[in-house]
């Protein structure tokens, strides 16, 4: 069977005889062409053109555009983590801190038990500033197409919110979500394309 290339990611498909007139869909990047009017694959299966694609600029103001639609969802929701979750970090650490203190002045519980509530309130306070920091960072980032490590992060730490649960209680699992979903997004072929043409991704 014949191949033809794809114009936008330039990938080999196979294209049906009957079929070459037909619009098509490449499963690769979701863009739509003729096969009849692509050129033929020159190039092994799975393999990318060493020249890169040809300059398209209504293709990349699509490929734009749709990647900015993809990531305003889940760069959204890790701000809004962000911002929210350091302020319950905050509140639950200040509460946890001073039950602790009472507990000890109080001789209630047992010093270890005061003492405890006294060191998780330290740590959830501590804890406030990095996380929200990298949250409300990462998830502004995706939505500008830009900083992919910092997306990274900002996505493993959304991933790894269950952790804070000794402090937040139920809250912290809320974020699980949205860091999957922005380590889907961000490896989303259209939007990883818009995030290699960041010049801060590419090594000196």
């Amino acid at each position: 069977m014949p191949t033809v290339s794809c114009p936008s990611c330039g990938r080999p498909l196979e294209a049906d005889d009957a079929h070459r007139d037909w619009t098509v869909r490449c499963p690769h990047c979701a863009t739509e062409f003729v096969p009849a009017a692509a050129e033929p694959g020159a190039f092994a299966r799975g393999a990318r053109p060493e020249s890169g694609r040809p300059p398209n600029p209504d293709r990349d103001a699509w490929e734009r555009a749709q990647a900015l639609y993809l990531a305003h969802g889940p760069g959204t929701w890790l701000e809004v983590s962000g911002w929210l979750g350091g302020l319950l970090l905050v509140l639950t650490g200040a509460l946890r801190a001073w039950l602790g203190a009472w507990q000890v002045n109080n001789g209630l519980g047992g010093p270890d038990e005061g003492e405890g509530n006294i060191a998780v309130g330290v740590l959830s306070g501590l804890l406030a500033v990095p996380y929200a920091a990298v949250m409300v960072v990462g998830g502004r980032k995706l939505r500008a197409l830009t900083g992919r490590g910092w997306v990274t992060l900002a996505s493993a730490a959304g991933i790894g919110s269950f952790l804070l649960s000794c402090c937040v209680c139920v809250c912290a699992f809320f974020p699980v979500g949205f860091g999957i979903w922005a380590l889907v997004t961000l490896n989303n072929p259209v939007v990883r394309r818009q995030f290699d043409r960041d010049p801060d991704d590419v090594a000196p």
